[in-house]
C-alpha cells in the first residue's frame, strides 16, 4: 500500500466557535444541538431577562454601569437578566425594577412587564417558585390565635391580683 492511502489529511486551522461548529457538522453530516439553539431562541423571545440582557449588551453597557445608573445591586441586575425571581423581592417590586431597567435601555416597558407576568405565572404554575427561600409563593404565616398575647397578659394580671389579695389577707 502506498503512503498516500494511509496518510491522514491535515486538519485545517480552526479559529472561532462558528468554525468549530461548521467543522463538526460537516463531519457528522447533521446540525449539532439544533434543539438547544431553538430552545435558546424561544427563551430569548419570551424571557424579559434575556431581552434586557441583549439590549444592554447591544448598547455596550456593563452590569456595573447599569446597576450604578439604576441604584441597584449588581446581583439584582444578574437575577433580573437570568429571570431568577426567587432572588428578588415580591413581584410588585420586580415590576418596578423591570420598568426602570427597560426605560434605561429605551425598550417598551409594558411589553417587558407583560413578558415577566407570563413567565412568572408559568413558573409559579410549574412549581419552580415553590422551593427554597421563595417569598412569593409561600403565604405569610400567622398565629392560629391572634389574641394569644392578650390572653396571656390577662391571665398573668389575674394571677398577680390573686397573689396580692392572698398576701394582704394573710397580713390582716
Amino acid at each position: 500500500m502506498k503512503d498516500s492511502e494511509h496518510s491522514v489529511q491535515p486538519m485545517p486551522e480552526v479559529t472561532g466557535s462558528f468554525h468549530y461548529q461548521e467543522l463538526i457538522e460537516s463531519r457528522l453530516g447533521q446540525p449539532i444541538a439544533a434543539e438547544l439553539v431553538e430552545a435558546e431562541a424561544h427563551r430569548q423571545a419570551t424571557s424579559p431577562g434575556a431581552k434586557l440582557s441583549a439590549a444592554r449588551n447591544a448598547l455596550g453597557l456593563s452590569v456595573e454601569q447599569v446597576s450604578a445608573q439604576l441604584k441597584m445591586a449588581p446581583r439584582q441586575i444578574h437575577a433580573i437578566e437570568k429571570d431568577d425571581y426567587i432572588s428578588l423581592p415580591e413581584p410588585a417590586i420586580i415590576r418596578g425594577f423591570l420598568r426602570t431597567y427597560a426605560k434605561l435601555l429605551k425598550l417598551d416597558s409594558v411589553a417587558i412587564i407583560d413578558l415577566f407576568t407570563d413567565d412568572f405565572n408559568r413558573k409559579k404554575l410549574a412549581g419552580d417558585l415553590g422551593r427554597g427561600k421563595n417569598r412569593h409563593s409561600i403565604a405569610k404565616t400567622s398565629n392560629t390565635n391572634s389574641n394569644a398575647p392578650s390572653y396571656t397578659l390577662a391571665l398573668l394580671l389575674c394571677l398577680a391580683a390573686a397573689a396580692a389579695l392572698a398576701y394582704f389577707n394573710l397580713l390582716h
